[in-house]
């Protein structure tokens, strides 16, 4: 479209809207800058809450002392779901994992290790089915099955890392 055509577009619609047609640019305007502000609030909703939610989570599994100790749910996860069964098996592995991140002190360990069997499915796709069968089988999410099986191998391993 040319320019000239532009300019007679604009006239007609300003004759024939009138005020409407300025109305509806404003609301545009309008609309831009909301989504803009939308998205801002939306990123700093989720980064405040999301934390506070992880730990409401957490402790319907390992209630939140220090340390955390899986409760009846979380043992029947653990025993139900499968997770013991893959930790067992990658113990010497994600021993290793964790002794690769140097924690300085047991607060540091339990940190490591419980990040080394959550990052698990991403470096052992193959397990991804178990997990979530194991999942499925006894009704909890496979991030759950990741912590119950992060705060087992804590347990398990600990005293290896010398803590």
């Amino acid at each position: 479209m040319n320019e000239q055509t532009k300019k007679i577009g604009n006239w007609i619609s300003a004759i024939l809207l009138g005020d409407t047609r300025e109305l509806i640019a404003r609301i545009d305007e309008r609309t831009i800058h909301m989504q803009e502000d939308i998205k801002d609030l939306k990123n700093k909703v989720y980064n405040d809450i999301s934390p506070k939610l992880d730990i409401l989570w957490d402790d319907r599994v390992a209630p939140n002392h220090s340390p955390r100790q899986l409760n009846a749910k979380g043992i029947a996860i653990l025993n139900g779901s499968g997770i013991k069964e893959v930790v067992d098996a990658k113990r010497v592995e994600l021993l290793a994992l964790v002794r690769e991140r140097k924690p300085q002190n047991a607060y540091d360990a339990e940190r490591a290790i419980l990040d080394v069997v959550k990052e698990l499915p991403a470096r052992e796709p193959a397990i991804i089915d178990s997990l979530k069968y194991g999942a499925f089988k006894t009704g909890a999410a496979i991030e759950e099955l990741l912590l119950v099986g992060g705060i087992y191998l804590r347990n398990l391993i600990l005293p290896d890392l010398g803590f």
